[in-house]
């Protein structure tokens, strides 16, 4: 079986505006990360309220970097959990290969590699069938090194409002 996905690796700089993202509620939480980081390559996760997240409420995902470039699910959004019917919540990106393929580990290592957003439309695999998803990976810094990664995960054929 043949199957397509198109990647989209942002990189540093200081005007990051023209960046195409074609899910809207990603869109967004894009243009909340831009905001709090202002002049900064990336925020801390101390400038993101629990009131600022509330919009991507159970698509959201969050990882603690581990060392080593690996990576723990610190929080994995209730819509994620629903939509491939496994919970990721606690356990390492690593030990989660089965489930969900070695993209995402990828996807979490190019973030930390290169300090910056990473966009990805691909299938993804679920406990029921392959979907089409977009996704959207967001560095949050420390002491000028990604410690956590914010993501949030939406199917592209279907726009939650």
């Amino acid at each position: 079986m043949f199957m397509q996905f198109k990647r989209r690796l942002f990189t540093y700089h200081d005007d990051m505006t023209d960046i195409d993202i074609a899910n809207p509620k990603l869109r967004a939480l894009y243009d909340l990360w831009n905001a709090k980081r202002g002049t900064r390559q990336a925020p801390p996760r101390s400038d993101f309220s629990f009131e600022d997240l509330r919009p991507w409420f159970g698509h959201l995902m969050l990882l603690d970097c581990v060392g080593n470039n690996e990576y723990r699910y610190r929080l994995y959004g209730t819509e994620l959990v629903s939509l491939f019917g496994f919970d990721l919540t606690g356990k390492g990106v690593s030990d989660a290969i089965g489930q969900i393929g070695d993209k995402p580990l990828d996807e979490y290592r190019q973030v930390v590699r290169i300090g910056a957003p990473v966009y990805a439309s691909r299938i993804s695999p679920s406990a029921r069938e392959y979907l089409q998803v977009d996704k959207l990976a967001l560095p949050l810094m420390e002491g000028g090194e990604v410690t956590k990664i914010l993501g949030a995960l939406y199917r592209s054929d279907k726009v939650d409002a």
